[in-house]
C-alpha cells in the first residue's frame, strides 16, 4: 500500500450560512489553490472542525471530520492555529 504524505493547513471556509474552522489536508509541498482548483473534486475534507453561524457566531456544532461543497465556498483562507 502506497502512503501519500501530507501536510496539515488550518483553513476557514464561509459559505451562506456559516464559517467553518478546521483542518485540510492537501499533498505534501502543495498550495491550499492546487487543492481547491483540482476539478475532480467535489467536495473538500475538513478534519477536527467547529462550525459556526455567519450571524450569530454561534457554534453550531464541532464533528472530527466533515466535507463541505466546494460549489457552496463563498471564501476559504488559511489561518493561524
Amino acid at each position: 500500500m502506497a502512503i501519500t504524505k501530507k501536510d496539515t493547513i488550518r483553513v476557514m471556509a464561509i459559505t451562506k450560512d456559516h464559517r467553518i474552522e478546521g483542518d485540510m489536508h492537501i499533498l505534501e509541498g502543495a498550495r491550499l489553490s492546487d487543492s481547491l482548483n483540482a476539478k475532480s473534486r467535489d467536495f473538500l475534507a475538513i478534519t477536527d472542525a467547529a462550525i459556526y453561524a455567519v450571524g450569530d457566531d454561534r457554534l453550531v456544532a464541532s464533528p472530527p471530520f466533515i466535507m463541505i461543497a466546494r460549489e457552496g465556498i463563498t471564501a476559504i483562507f488559511p489561518i493561524e492555529g
